[in-house]
């Protein structure tokens, strides 16, 4: 779908116009003389949406046969012409055309906020993906499904926060764990992501490999390798001999069973298709071929998936015909920047591939980082794959496994609360119940040294979360911090929204510095209710259920939102503590 443009606007609007109303024949009379069907106004709806709103089956059978027009085409609030039709006798029609119920299908993103660089793998009927985690610990979250599209974490790689603190503890927001690819191997799965450290480290980029027993660990303590590249993966062939994979393009080595020794160096298989940016290589092996993934193209939207197959595993590698196998071509696609993917293959021989995607608001701010999407893959006469049949990211699909999968949600069976580097666990303790207990460590968010926060990332562009404050009994002497809820990207961009004995206030820090500050008397005793409402950029601070201040416009909290290191991650959300003071906080809502 294309923003129609001025010279196409006055078309685009009376053909819109005429839809709504229900008119067929001005609506064909304008696609026959002057309306583009690939216009769309500036929310993305298209000339369905229009349509459907009209309730005219005639024409919307006519748009959807004659003219090619998808159903499931979401416009930027992700709501779909079939979204529209609830209720109405066109659900019916979109039921048969789709294949699929409303109620059935799943909707990408599968995993919503920050997600991304997945890696996936099927054991028996189970599946297991992690993702990218940067700086917070614990590190590298482990989910698990049994349908690809109801996720829950359930461990992580890493969660010695000493040694957490060794090897993270003094690196710049964005850097950390990168890409990391799961595998399972003669009963262990097997984690291994690159270690980004900061530029002016002895070695930039290294290769941390770890394995347990059990998906959810312990993890062992991991290995680091130092060989400069990122994105690995693990693959395994038939002859039980183990290698890992790195970017540029696909370079090769072979590993020990135990994936903690290099037994050659790496050395290229394949550049890629597009030459730009080749990264976050997988291999699989299928009817006597290695088929290589790569990511091309880089994060923003030129991202892709393409693939190359080669009968030996050294190449040469053919370059597939059907390249790139997975990109939204379409600029007014609410899902972006779609690439970064590996396949997996379901118990029934059918395949998908988990891929990386992001959403912006106003074509402009990513706000929730890089998120995870699904879609199948099929293979073509000539042994291809292709990912949603080259059409980019789908938005409403069948269930993977044939039954009814509902809505995409996150469910966390961890408590899911993070901290930036390391944890002082005799600081900062998360209880079963629910409440939270920090005790300051006398460092602000900005010090790379603080670790008395916890946080979540946003899950959605409109959410709201609220938390209960207090200070236990025993603390009540003298309160001498400023502690409450934060909205946080990284040390360089963050709001604080919290109290001090006499004030209520809320700041705003971008690069070494507070540029926004509001407050105003308050008297901080008891007990305090903290609600911040985020709608898009907007973002409402409530105290006690009573409005303080609405702010708009708040682009610090993006990827976009300063040019400073790697702006890779995303929203997150939480509590902290800037003092010696120990609070406690329990959420009540999330939404």
């Amino acid at each position: 779908m294309n923003l129609y443009t001025s010279k196409t606007e006055v078309a685009a609007k009376q053909t819109f116009e005429a839809a709504k109303r229900g008119e067929y024949d001005t609506v064909l009379h304008l696609i026959d003389h002057s309306f583009n069907i690939e216009d769309c106004d500036e929310e993305g709806n298209s000339l369905l949406h229009y349509a459907v709103e009209g309730r005219n089956q005639k024409l919307v059978k006519y748009l959807v046969e004659r003219c090619s027009m998808d159903p499931t085409w979401a416009n930027q609030s992700m709501y779909t012409p079939y979204d529209m039709a609830e209720g109405t006798p066109l659900e019916d029609y979109f039921k048969d055309v789709c294949g699929f119920s409303r109620e059935s299908c799943y909707r990408n993103p599968v995993l919503r906020g920050m997600h991304p660089d997945p890696s996936i793998v099927r054991v028996g009927e189970d599946y297991y993906m992690v993702n990218s985690s940067f700086i917070f610990f614990p590190c590298i979250p482990i989910s698990h499904s049994k349908d690809l599209i109801h996720w829950e974490t359930i461990g992580y790689g890493v969660t010695d926060a000493n040694w957490a603190k060794e090897h993270l503890g003094k690196l710049d927001g964005g850097r950390g764990f990168w890409a990391p690819d799961i595998s399972y191997h003669n009963g262990r799965f097997y984690i291994c992501a690159t270690l980004r450290n900061n530029d002016d480290a002895p070695f930039i980029q290294t290769q941390m490999v770890t394995s347990s027993e059990n998906p959810a660990g312990p993890y062992e303590t991991p290995i680091i390798h130092n060989v400069l590249g990122i994105d690995p993966s693990i693959f395994t062939d038939d002859d039980e001999k183990r290698y890992m994979l790195l970017n540029r393009g696909a370079r090769i080595m072979e590993i020990s069973a135990d994936g903690k020794k290099l037994l050659s160096m790496p050395e290229l298989i394949w550049y890629g298709h597009s030459g730009h940016a080749p990264e976050g290589p997988h291999l699989i092996k299928k009817d006597g071929y290695y088929y290589c993934f790569l990511a091309e193209g880089g994060t923003g939207k030129g991202h892709m998936i393409t693939v190359a197959r080669s009968e030996n595993l050294y190449g040469p590698y053919e370059s597939c015909p059907y390249n790139p196998i997975m990109h939204q071509w379409d600029d007014m696609g609410v899902i972006q920047c779609c690439g970064h993917g590996k396949p997996v293959q379901t118990p029934d021989g059918r395949w998908f591939m988990v891929y990386l995607s992001s959403r912006f608001i106003d074509g402009t701010w990513g706000m929730l980082g890089r998120e995870t999407c699904l879609d199948e893959i099929t293979w073509t006469a000539d042994g291809w794959p292709v990912v949603n049949g080259r059409k980019g990211p789908s938005y409403m699909a069948p269930p993977p496994l044939g039954h009814e999968s509902g809505k995409a949600t996150v469910c966390q069976k961890v408590d899911g609360w993070l901290s930036p580097r390391t944890r002082d666990n005799s600081r900062v303790r998360a209880e079963k119940d629910g409440t939270i207990w920090i005790r300051g460590d006398g460092l602000d968010l900005c010090s790379r040294e603080c670790s008395s926060l916890l946080v979540k990332f946003q899950p959605d562009f409109c959410f709201h979360a609220e938390f209960e404050m207090w200070i236990p009994e025993e603390e009540k002497a003298e309160f001498t911090s400023d502690a409450g809820v934060t909205l946080y990207y990284d040390e360089n961009t963050y709001i604080k929204f919290g109290v001090t004995n006499n004030q209520i206030f809320v700041t705003e820090y971008v690069d070494n510095a507070y540029v926004r500050t509001e407050k105003k008397d308050f008297s901080f005793e008891g007990r305090v209710l903290f609600r911040v409402e985020t709608d898009g950029l907007n973002r409402t601070f409530l105290l006690n259920n009573k409005i303080l201040w609405r702010w708009t416009d708040v682009t610090s909290i993006c990827s976009e939102g300063l040019t400073k290191g790697k702006r890779f991650t995303g929203a997150a959300y939480g509590v902290y503590v800037n003092g010696s003071n120990l609070l406690c906080w329990r959420q009540h809502s999330e939404i």
